[in-house]
């Protein structure tokens, strides 16, 4: 009775089936005669039903929020203190932390950072509404590092090394984070609540993180602190041309925040005109689209080549060096995997017996992917620095 019957299901008699479908089955197996009591018996089960319903609802309702939290908190009875969602356990996608000494450096890095993080975003806002005594003339945000006298620099290397050297752990915490401060609070907390708080102070610290560096980044772009500028130029904030001027799309057009010049009525007719005057320019490797007019001047431009107008939204200049770097990272890869294929190996043994689709897990494994981030890192800082600086047309690097 537990197996579905193989063929089509339409075309076969129902022989099992659950709940009332059930009772009328056995209902339309009764004699007519004994219908009355097959009927009672029906509302009884019905009735049972719904009795046991409400009494499992009435228990929901009845258990405690502790065991539910520690059903959010501690799924299955795997900590995860730190871990929310949409991430069901621990993001660390290049397994960074894959023995238990690391994960736990990690953590306590983590929490010291986003504790500091903290710290400085308060240091961003206390400022505009108190100063100490003898510090009034202090600039705030990152102006502060251009009015802090030597006085100032000294006291503040002097607390924070002393701090560093002199505060340890306290002994049987929970790890190298605990130092001692608070712990008051914890008091007559429960584990649960203790996991909860140790997640909040962490979700706290990464977005204190997130925050600091959003407004340092908006300090050091536009000169002044995030308050002072919204105090000078009002809530929406200064003019941001500068940032939107190289992309195509936002040259005297409708599609960013940029004032077009001329009335819309002129715009429109001016642009009726040409259409109706001019024969547009169509692309030679795509006949059927308009010619991007952005890729003049550029090598391969000619051909016209842009079927989802990317050059629209973003600089070419920016395409073009992302499709140079693609196109050798891609070239280099298809090396590799050839190399690999072809029996090349570096020497050492972790580097014998591993094909092209082992490679990543087995380096993972043997601690090489972390030295190789590294590298391409350093390299990535290098083209960084070169692509932005031709942008800036600082260097030359015509292509």
């Amino acid at each position: 009775a537990a197996f579905v019957p193989q063929g089509n299901l339409r075309s076969q008699p129902s022989e099992v089936s659950f709940g009332a479908a059930a009772v009328q089955t056995g209902v339309s197996s009764i004699p007519e005669a004994g219908t009355s009591q097959a009927a009672l018996g029906l509302f009884g089960l019905t009735v049972a039903g719904l009795a046991a319903s409400a009494s499992r609802a009435a228990a929901s309702r009845r258990q405690p929020k502790v065991l539910r939290r520690n059903q959010f908190f501690d799924n299955g009875g795997i900590t995860a203190t730190g871990i929310c969602a949409p991430f069901p356990d621990k993001f660390d996608p290049l397994k960074l932390a894959n023995t238990d000494a690391k994960m736990e450096r990690y953590t306590a890095v983590e929490i010291k950072h986003g504790r500091v993080a903290m710290i400085a975003t308060l240091g961003y806002v206390v400022p505009e509404l108190f100063h100490f005594p003898g510090c009034e003339n202090f600039t705030n945000g990152l102006g502060a590092l251009n009015t802090m006298p030597v006085e100032g620099w000294v006291q503040m290397v002097a607390f924070i090394g002393a701090h560093e050297i002199l505060v340890k752990p306290r002994a049987a915490g929970m790890g190298a984070y605990d130092f001692g401060f608070g712990t008051e609070l914890l008091d007559g907390a429960d584990a649960v609540e203790i996991q909860r708080r140790q997640t909040a102070e962490r979700n706290n610290g990464r977005l204190a993180m997130m925050a600091i560096f959003g407004m340092m980044w908006q300090d050091g772009t536009f000169g002044m602190s995030p308050f002072a500028l919204m105090r000078e130029t009002g809530l929406w904030g200064p003019n941001i041309d500068f940032i939107i001027k190289d992309i195509p799309m936002c040259a005297g057009g409708s599609m960013c925040a940029v004032k077009p010049a001329g009335t819309r009525v002129a715009r429109s007719a001016t642009a009726l005109h040409a259409e109706a005057t001019e024969e547009p320019r169509m692309s030679l490797a795509l006949p059927y689209l308009r010619y991007p007019e952005q890729l003049d001047g550029w090598a391969g431009g000619e051909k016209g080549f842009d079927p989802m107008n990317i050059t629209m939204a973003l600089p070419v200049y920016w395409c073009r060096e992302a499709e140079l770097k693609h196109g050798r990272v891609c070239m280099l890869a298809t090396v590799g995997w050839i190399a690999t294929d072809s029996g090349l190996r570096f020497a050492g043994d972790m580097f014998q017996n591993v094909s092209t689709i082992e490679a990543h897990s087995k380096m993972v494994e043997a601690g090489v992917m972390a030295p190789f981030l590294a590298a391409v890192g350093v390299v990535e800082l290098y083209g960084g620095w070169l692509t932005l600086n031709g942008f800036e047309e600082r260097i030359k690097r015509d292509a």
